[in-house]
This record gives C-alpha cells, sequence and structure tokens, in this order.
C-alpha cells in the first residue's frame, strides 16, 4: 500500500477554512484534499457511528502552465488517483491516503466520479472506473474496480475488478479508442447490507449510434464476494449519462438513469428492481420537457427514497432557462408529479445531490447567477415541495462545483464540494417552513 503524503503542520492547521460568506445554517467548512495538489469529483459517506469519509479524484501538483498559454485540447483520457479523508469522530479528519495502489490507475471526471458508502458495521466500500489494458488486442479498456476498509479508511484491499473483461473491440467507435468501456457507473449499500455496483456497459454496442445496457453484481457478504456480473437493463441506455442508486427500507434497490427513447429523447427516469429478478424492467419518465439530443449529455439522475417517496433532480438541457429539474412520485416510483426547476432564477444550473435530511429532503447543485459558478441548496418537504429558496454555499472568488451530499444520522446533510482545486465539506441543515 503506498504510503500517504505527508501534510504539512500549517495545512492541517489550515483544515477549517473561512471561506467568504459561509451560507447561514451551514457548519465552517473543512478542506480535505491538499493545497497544492488538484482535486475535482468528490463523493461523501457517513457511516453508522457518524463517521465521515470524503473521497475525491486527485490529479498530483498541477503542471506549469503552457509558454503560449493556451489549456490542453480535451481528451477522453484519464490517469490519476483517488484519496479518501476521514473523521472517524465526525468532525477531525486524519490526513488523505490514497485508495489505489497503482500509480494512475483510477479513470474519471466530474461526469464520472467513484462511489463511497459504508456499511452497517463500518466497512467502507469504494468503486471506480478503472484504467486496464486488454492483452488480447493490445487496447485500453475501462473496467469497474471495487476495494473496502476494514480498519476506518487506514488502509484499503487491494482493488479488484467486479465487471467483466470481454475481447470486444469498439475503438473504432468509442471515443479515446477504447476497445470495450465498463464505467459511468454508482455503489450503494442496502439497509440490509448488501453491497450493489452497477455500471454502463458496451459489450452489446457494435456501431458509434448504438445504446449502452447496465450491468451489475452484488455482495451479501460485506465485499468479501461478488455475484457474476449479469445484464439488469438492456436497452436505451444513454451510454455516458452516470448511473445512481438508492434504496428503501426493505433494501429495495431503485436506479436513476437516463433513457435513449426511438425519437432520440434522452429521458431521466428511475426504475425499482424487480423483486423476483433485481432487474430493473420498467424504467418510468420524470418529466419536463422532452430534451432531444443527438450526443451524450453526460447528465446523471440522482435520487432519495423514503417510504413510498422517490424524490429526483437531474438536468434537462431542453428547459428554458437550462437547468436541474426535481420531480417527485408518491407511489413507490410508478409515476411521477411535475418537474420543477430546482433554480429558477439561475442561468444554468448542473450537476445535482439529493438526500434525505431527518423528515426533509437537500438537494444541491452548482449553478450561474452572478460572479462565478457556486454550489447552491435547498429544502424538499415529504412531498417534494420546496421550503425556502435556492441558498448559496458560499460565494467566494474561486469557482465552486460538483457537490455530493449524504445523510447524517443527527438530521442533517453532509455536503462535499469542488472550490477551485481544492475538496471542502460541511454539514448543512434543513430550512423550516
Amino acid at each position: 500500500m503506498p504510503k500517504a503524503p505527508r501534510l504539512a503542520v500549517a495545512t492541517l492547521l489550515a483544515g477549517i477554512v473561512p471561506l467568504a460568506a459561509l451560507a447561514a445554517g451551514a457548519a465552517a467548512p473543512i478542506a480535505v484534499s491538499e493545497a497544492d495538489h488538484v482535486a475535482l469529483a468528490p463523493d461523501v459517506a457517513v457511516g453508522p457511528r457518524g463517521e465521515i469519509a470524503v473521497l475525491w479524484l486527485d490529479r498530483g501538483v498541477p503542471a506549469p502552465t503552457p509558454k503560449d498559454g493556451h489549456p490542453a485540447e480535451h481528451t477522453h483520457l484519464s490517469s490519476m488517483d483517488l484519496y479518501v479523508a476521514v473523521a472517524a469522530d465526525g468532525s477531525n479528519f486524519g490526513p488523505p491516503q490514497r485508495v489505489n495502489r497503482a500509480d494512475g490507475e483510477v479513470w474519471g471526471f466530474a461526469v464520472s466520479r467513484p462511489r463511497i458508502a459504508y456499511g452497517p458495521g463500518g466497512t467502507l466500500h469504494v468503486a471506480y472506473p478503472a484504467n486496464e489494458m486488454q492483452d488480447g488486442i493490445g487496447k485500453p479498456v475501462l473496467t469497474t474496480h471495487y476495494t473496502r476498509s476494514t480498519d476506518g479508511g487506514r488502509t484499503f484491499d487491494a482493488p479488484r475488478r467486479v465487471s467483466t473483461l470481454t475481447d470486444a473491440d469498439l475503438s473504432s467507435v468509442i471515443h479515446g479508442g477504447f476497445a470495450s468501456v465498463a464505467a459511468f457507473g454508482t455503489m450503494g449499500v442496502a439497509p440490509d447490507g448488501s453491497v450493489h455496483i452497477i455500471w454502463i456497459d458496451t459489450r452489446h454496442m457494435r456501431g458509434e449510434k448504438d445504446n449502452g445496457s447496465i450491468y451489475g453484481v452484488v455482495s451479501r457478504d460485506d465485499g468479501r464476494s461478488f455475484t457474476q456480473d449479469r445484464i439488469e437493463a438492456a436497452d436505451g441506455v444513454c451510454p455516458c449519462c452516470q448511473l445512481s442508486l438508492a434504496f428503501d427500507a426493505k433494501s429495495h434497490a431503485y436506479l436513476g438513469s437516463r433513457l435513449v427513447t426511438a425519437d432520440g429523447v434522452r429521458m431521466s427516469t428511475v426504475a425499482r428492481a424487480d423483486d423476483g429478478t433485481g432487474e430493473f424492467t420498467r424504467r418510468v419518465g420524470t418529466g419536463g420537457a422532452p430534451w432531444h439530443i443527438d450526443g451524450c449529455p453526460l447528465k446523471p439522475t440522482v435520487l432519495a427514497v423514503r417510504g413510498d417517496a422517490v424524490y429526483t433532480a437531474a438536468h434537462n438541457g431542453a428547459e428554458t432557462p437550462p437547468g436541474v429539474m426535481l420531480a417527485t412520485s408518491l407511489d413507490g416510483g410508478a409515476s411521477f408529479g411535475p418537474a420543477i426547476p430546482a433554480h429558477p432564477g439561475a442561468a444554468v444550473s448542473d450537476a445535482p445531490a439529493i438526500a434525505i435530511a431527518g423528515d426533509a429532503v437537500i438537494v444541491a447543485w452548482h449553478a450561474k447567477t452572478d460572479g462565478p459558478r457556486r454550489v447552491f441548496y435547498r429544502t424538499l418537504d415529504a412531498t417534494g415541495a420546496p421550503v425556502g429558496d435556492p441558498v448559496a454555499l458560499t460565494d467566494g472568488a474561486e469557482t465552486s462545483q460538483s457537490a455530493a451530499l449524504a445523510s447524517r444520522t443527527d438530521g442533517r446533510a453532509q455536503i462535499a464540494w469542488q472550490e477551485g482545486q481544492r475538496i471542502y465539506t460541511t454539514a448543512i441543515e434543513a430550512a423550516r417552513p
């Protein structure tokens, strides 16, 4: 296991950072990533005893700016590391620990971020997309990997692949020249302790216009072993829109995904796993303007479940202005009420996250109003109706984005986000009528 980088004393003392005008109802933010590294795409988890774990992608120390001043061209290739910081007591974070073992093993962007979750016994579970080579054809592939920590995040098991490495060669049609892809996935731990990992898979694609399939695995022994991967949804899966998972109190799984219809609409949907097969057989649209787009929008549909209520948030580029739309089902995902904008006053809003917060729901996203992009959040009541207005988490000079949320046992929500090149976290409270 690689040694964790040592934090300078000054960095540790600066862990609690007084960002400009932190929103009322939010505790002091804590910087968990190193000041001299480029960090992005966080995820956050809260454990059964109030532990907090924040996970993020790390690009290392930034390279010097090119002499011509022009940024590098976008590439679908990604090679970075994965770090976690844990507060075993719920407030004091230890130094970051590297999760992956091979340098640069992790493939990831904000639109395909790794996931972290606690099990009921305190095990930390992590799933992420990884770079590998298909030795038979000598070309790169993306696979889904899993690891876990049983000692509070101090060490992690050797990562292992949970997706099948196929002999397909789609490098002529997949951006980046990958022969196959098992990525844009997610992970969740159900109340019964079962660990579910699902991802978008290209093994049934034959051409550039084909859509993906959803494959997944389940562990029922706290991550010691997983089932053979199997197909969870076969048709019309938007191939680059990250999936999301949530569970009800009976450990039924709910899937957030984007469906590609026959007429080219990229529709946000929710499906509940069939009790008999475990497959997500009926994906129900969450409403909003039909978004016709000839290409993958790279937008997830996030959800939270409490009882028969299913709360969702998803970006819709067909709305005016384009932005995050909220929709709620009160019948277990069989139907949804009207989709409403999360942030009507924003020029654009995107990248939502959602979590149960006591008897309420909190939704977060980033948006442009005035000044740089900022992270906002707002409260929904039990019926999904907004309570109060959107709240800017901070109003600092740096860009804030890519929020992640997790439910806390004290009725608040833990939020993590990227501000500039660092990752921060704090607790936020739901608004009250």
